[in-house]
C-alpha cells in the first residue's frame, strides 16, 4: 500500500460531508474509543483516519478516496465485535454507525434499514407497525456485522437465522459503486454477504428486511442453581429441551450469581405465542426442575412484550473482552457437565449454552455463505475491567474451549476468535463455501481494498 494520504486530501473528503478524524490529531483517540466496543482492543491498532458518514453516497466517496490514495477500508457498523475487526493499522476506519434510518412498508411486511441501526431501536420502531424481526440478543448490537455474520437472535427458532430474512443488501463495492445485491442482481455478493462475517469485501450500507407479525406476547421462565447441581440438572435439562417445540429458546448460563457471588447455573427459557397460555405451554417442560438441584432464590416467570426480550440478555458495555464460540450437536446436559467446574476469574464473565426445542438447528438460508451451524451454540465471554487481568481471562476462554473440544462441530464466524489462525475460518464454513468466498473476493476486490480477516 502507498503511504497515507496527505492531510489536505482528507480535508477534501470532509468537504463531501463526512466527519474525519486523523491519527495524531485532537479528538482521534476519543473517536477510536467510541468506535470500538471491546475496551481491551480500543487502542490496539491505529488507522490513518476514522471517517464517519451518514449516507451511502458519502461511504462511496470515502471508498473511492481510499482507492485513489492507496488506502484500505475497514467498515464499522455498531462496533460490537469481540476482536475489534474494523480496527486496523493504517487505512480508513469507515464508521457507518450514522446510517440508522428505518423505512417500514407495513402492508408489504418489508423494511429498508440502515446498517448502523441498533436492534433494540429497530424492534421498537417495527412494533409501532405491529411487526418484528429476529434482532440480536444484546441491546447494543447493530444490524451491520450481525447480519453479515448470519445473525442468531430472538425467536430464531421460528423465524430462522436473521440473514435468512434479508431480501436485498445495499453496499459499496471496492470499485466505489453503490449496488443493490439480491438473488437476481449481483447474486454472488448477496450469497457472500449473508454469512461471510468480518472478512466481507464490501461495505453494507442498508438492508431490505422481510418482517413478521409482532408476536402478541412472549413468556420467560428463569431460575438459578448452584453450579454444583449440574449432575442433578443435566439429564433433566436434556430431556426438557427434547420435549419442547422448536420455537422455544433455552439458555443455560454459567456465571457468578448477581446476589450471592457463587458460581451458578442460570436457566432462561423463553417463547413467543398467540397469547400467554400459548407461550407458556411452549416452556412447560422446564417448569418442574429436579428437587435435588439446589436452587438459588426463587423462580421468576411471566409474560413480557417481544420488544423487551433483550432485557433478559444483558452484557455490560465498557469492558475488556475476550470471547470464542462453538457449535455442537451434543446433548445440552453433556455440554453443561463439561464446563460447570470452570468458574471465570471475573464475575461479569459467562458461558452461554443456547439451544432450541428438540435440539433443532436454526434454519439458515438455502443459498448463502452461512453454511455451518448446530443444534446448540456455546458462547464463551470473558468481561473484566483491569488490564492486569488480561492473561488470566484470555486463558480462561481457552480453557473452556478446550473442555468443549470433544463436542465441537464448528464455529460461528460472528463470535469465534478468528485471530487464532486461518484454521479457525475453516471451522466456520464448509470447504466449498470457503473456496467460493475466496473466488468471489478475487472478483470483486482483487487489490484487497477491504482487509480480508482479523
Amino acid at each position: 500500500m502507498a503511504p497515507p494520504a496527505p492531510d489536505d486530501s482528507f480535508d477534501k473528503l470532509a468537504g463531501k460531508g463526512a466527519a474525519v478524524h486523523l491519527a495524531g490529531t485532537s479528538g482521534f483517540d476519543q473517536a477510536r474509543d467510541r468506535a470500538i466496543w471491546n475496551k481491551r482492543l480500543a487502542q490496539a491498532r491505529t488507522p490513518a483516519a476514522i471517517v464517519s458518514v451518514d449516507c451511502a453516497e458519502q461511504a462511496a466517496e470515502a471508498v473511492r478516496f481510499a482507492v485513489s490514495n492507496g488506502l484500505t477500508v475497514s467498515p464499522r457498523g455498531g462496533g460490537h465485535n469481540y476482536e475489534a475487526s474494523p480496527l486496523r493499522d493504517g487505512g480508513i476506519l469507515l464508521d457507518l454507525g450514522g446510517l440508522n434510518g428505518v423505512e417500514v412498508h407495513a402492508e408489504k411486511r418489508i423494511a429498508k434499514v440502515g446498517a448502523g441501526i441498533l436492534g433494540s431501536a429497530l424492534s421498537e420502531e417495527l412494533a409501532r407497525h405491529r411487526l418484528a424481526f429476529p434482532i440480536g440478543h444484546c441491546v447494543d448490537v447493530a444490524l451491520s456485522g450481525y447480519l453479515i455474520a448470519g445473525g442468531f437472535g430472538w425467536n430464531a427458532g421460528e423465524w430462522g437465522a436473521a440473514c435468512a430474512n434479508v431480501e436485498a443488501i445495499e453496499m459499496v463495492t471496492a470499485a466505489g459503486e453503490i449496488v443493490l445485491a439480491n438473488a437476481d442482481n449481483h447474486p454472488e455478493l448477496f450469497w457472500a454477504a449473508r454469512g461471510n462475517g468480518p472478512g466481507f469485501f464490501a461495505a453494507a450500507t442498508a438492508y431490505h428486511l422481510k418482517l413478521h407479525p409482532l408476536p402478541p406476547t412472549a413468556y420467560a421462565w428463569r431460575a438459578a442453581f448452584a453450579a454444583t447441581s449440574a449432575p442433578e440438572l443435566a439429564e433433566w435439562l436434556t430431556a426438557a429441551v427434547a420435549a419442547a417445540p422448536a420455537q422455544t429458546e433455552v439458555g443455560c448460563f454459567l456465571f457468578a450469581h448477581w446476589d450471592t457471588g457463587e458460581h451458578a447455573i442460570v436457566l432462561r427459557v423463553s417463547a413467543c405465542g398467540d397469547n400467554e397460555a400459548d407461550a407458556r405451554e411452549k416452556i412447560a417442560p422446564f417448569t418442574a426442575p429436579p428437587r435435588a438441584a439446589r436452587m438459588i432464590g426463587e423462580v421468576k416467570e411471566g409474560p413480557m412484550p417481544f420488544t423487551e426480550l433483550f432485557k433478559l440478555s444483558p452484557m455490560p458495555a465498557g469492558k475488556r473482552v475476550a470471547a470464542d464460540h462453538m457449535w455442537s450437536d451434543a446433548a445440552i446436559g453433556d455440554l453443561l457437565l463439561a464446563v460447570h467446574e470452570l468458574p471465570a476469574p471475573s464475575p461479569d464473565s459467562t458461558i452461554d449454552i443456547v439451544a432450541f426445542g428438540g435440539h433443532t438447528p436454526v434454519a439458515a438460508p438455502e443459498n448463502a455463505a452461512l453454511t455451518v451451524s448446530g443444534g446448540t451454540g456455546v458462547g464463551i465471554y470473558a468481561l473484566w475491567d483491569d488490564a492486569a487481568g488480561d492473561e488470566a481471562n484470555r486463558a480462561w476462554v481457552r480453557r473452556v474451549d478446550d473442555a468443549l473440544a470433544p463436542f465441537r462441530t464448528g464455529r460461528y464466524v460472528g463470535e469465534a476468535d478468528l485471530t487464532l489462525g486461518p484454521q479457525r475460518r475453516g471451522e466456520c464454513f464448509t470447504p466449498e463455501a470457503l473456496e467460493r468466498l475466496e473466488a468471489i473476493r478475487r472478483r470483486y476486490d482483487p487489490d484487497g481494498l477491504f482487509p480480508p480477516w482479523p
